[in-house]
């Protein structure tokens, strides 16, 4: 009651008195929230009071908008002729936007900017909620005259007008987000780190370049400090700190296609060795000849050996197939390279290990240089003395039979002559130039026979590959040098040093390199396309963080054009 008889003696001696509220009871906890809700109010009614005593001795106070001029304000007030400026031009001046902060003023901004005293809008740059407790922040404030435009942008307006929270924020781009403003940020990203990067691809190219390399002589393992093998170590170094670096200076869409190219040719390599299928290759290795020269050796065998006594099939008067009288000799020419050794009889056969053979069929050819395509033509022959099969006799025995073999049953085609071992030494022969992707089964015929003169090459090999002068063996010729092979099927899982599977092993790795670098350039297409419609995103989102306002009349997003209206219209 004391309180409320308080406040009502206050409306009663100030103007303005019976709009005061006072809320006492439940609101106010205590005496001294009471007694500062009635401070506060008493403080409002003094203030209410101090502007209308200001009206009555000033009544420029009271025009329609500020006038700048504080003279000229003067003479309005009083409706002297002599103003610059008459009242009905400041009606129409506040007209304008009557929710807006428009005043007779000086312009500050736009192309009237420094001109003479006009009707002007107030316009603030704003920024969304970016002051304390999420209001509001003004970062620049001037006048733009009626009729003027300008564009919402804090370059457009005088550094003047700027207040110091303008230095605090970053401002929206002036224009929207290009793809080449975005393929030139990413470019930038991945120059970004570089040394890491290339030091990272170095270091996994020297780890593919040391298992690449080839072990040395004797030694197997994955890994190796051989020559061979830390010479790949140190070209896989190279190479994968030139596809770091490419990858990095090349650009985005250059620099994912160089680098997926380099790692899916790696992949498809191993997958490429891996599924490796094709003929054997002739096993050559680096080597030092007798002279201690290096050079580059066929690895294989000297076998010695006796004719084998054989007797051809033959046919009688009556055309039809019939043994001799000593034993016969087959080669099943499905798997190429089984022998058996039958008895006169064509019965009682058995796996044999010749050597020197030559077949019935073509007498005068190595079976080396019998070609695949011959061997075909020895299945489609109508002669059955040249195609043979295994089946059984009368009392369930095996023998020989004329006739080619069904597709499960192997089909034999007769030896003319062969010998049979009788000393193997382990040799090689040295001074041998290989092959882009290997000497095959198929070459070595042809290269004998090119090289006739090459048992002055062949020498004793140890098990590391030394050579040593042969002594003491008795005669022999290149005819009784057989080489070794490596078949795409020796090694482990992945052997890139199986020159078996290089074909394999390249195709693979052109493959996927084609392949890695075609997906590469999609994905960094998608990567800037989704980029730039991320920066278009952002650009526009930023655009409604900035605005200009005048009062409380909204005027623009950050960098639209905006206008004041000239008076009168």
């Amino acid at each position: 009651m004391h309180y409320s008889l308080f406040a009502g003696l206050i409306g009663f001696f100030m103007p303005n008195g019976a709009d005061a509220v006072i809320r006492v009871g439940n609101q106010s906890r205590t005496y001294a929230d009471a007694y500062y809700q009635v401070n506060m109010q008493q403080a409002a009614a003094e203030q209410a009071y101090m502007q209308q005593q200001a009206a009555i001795e000033d009544p420029a106070s009271q025009l329609p908008v500020r006038v700048t001029n504080h003279d000229v304000a003067k003479m309005v007030a009083r409706g002297d002729a002599n103003a610059p400026v008459s009242m009905a031009q400041l009606d129409q001046c506040a007209r304008i936007w009557p929710n807006g902060e428009m005043a007779w003023d000086r312009p500050t901004l736009g192309l009237g900017a420094g001109g003479a005293q006009t009707c002007v809008a107030v316009v603030e740059m704003r920024g969304y909620q970016m002051g304390p407790q999420g209001k509001d922040l003004v970062l620049a404030r001037a006048n733009l005259a009626a009729g003027d435009a300008v564009r919402c942008n804090i370059s457009d307006f005088p550094e003047l007008s700027y207040t110091a929270d303008a230095g605090n924020i970053t401002f929206p781009a002036d224009n929207e987000p290009t793809v080449d403003d975005v393929i030139r940020v990413l470019n930038e990203e991945q120059k970004k780190n570089a040394g890491l990067k290339i030091a990272a691809t170095a270091l996994v190219g020297a780890v593919g370049g040391n298992v690449a390399g080839k072990n040395e002589v004797g030694k197997d393992g994955l890994f190796g400090v051989g020559k061979k093998k830390m010479t790949g170590t140190a070209i896989g170094a190279l190479s994968g700190a030139a596809i770091g670096a490419g990858n990095v200076y090349a650009g985005k869409v250059g620099g994912d296609m160089i680098l997926s190219a380099g790692v899916n040719a790696a992949a498809g390599s191993v997958v490429g060795n891996m599924a490796a299928m094709g003929d054997s290759v002739i096993r050559i290795e680096d080597c030092k000849d007798l002279a201690d020269v290096k050079t580059q050796c066929i690895w294989g065998m000297l076998v010695i050996s006796e004719p084998v006594k054989l007797t051809e099939n033959t046919k009688n008067s009556q055309g039809k197939v019939v043994s001799g009288d000593v034993q016969h000799a087959y080669f099943n020419i499905i798997d190429g390279k089984t022998i058996l050794l039958c008895d006169k009889d064509n019965k009682n056969c058995k796996e044999e290990e010749l050597v020197s053979v030559r077949l019935s069929a073509y007498p005068d050819k190595e079976l080396d240089a019998v070609k695949e395509t011959d061997f075909q033509a020895i299945r489609t022959n109508n002669d059955q003395s040249l195609a043979f099969h295994l089946d059984k006799d009368k009392t369930g025995n095996p023998q020989m039979t004329p006739g080619a073999g069904s597709a499960d049953v192997a089909t034999y085609t007769p030896i003319s002559s062969a010998g049979q071992p009788t000393q193997k030494i382990a040799a090689m022969i040295t001074g041998v130039k290989d092959k882009a992707f290997g000497m095959k089964r198929s070459d070595w015929g042809k290269w004998k026979t090119d090289n006739s003169d090459a048992k002055d090459r062949i020498v004793g090999r140890s098990g590391q590959g030394e050579a040593y002068k042969l002594e003491n063996i008795g005669n022999y010729s290149i005819q009784d040098f057989y080489p070794a092979y490596t078949d795409s099927t020796d090694g482990g899982i992945i052997d890139l040093g199986n020159k078996a599977r290089l074909k394999s092993t390249l195709i693979g790795a052109g493959a996927g390199g084609a392949m890695g670098a075609f997906v590469a350039y999609q994905g960094a297409q998608s990567d800037i396309d989704e980029r730039w419609v991320s920066a278009v995103r952002e650009y526009k989102d930023s655009l409604q963080k900035v605005y200009c306002i005048t009062g409380d009349r909204f005027l623009s997003n950050y960098n639209d054009m905006f206008m004041v209206p000239n008076m009168g219209e």
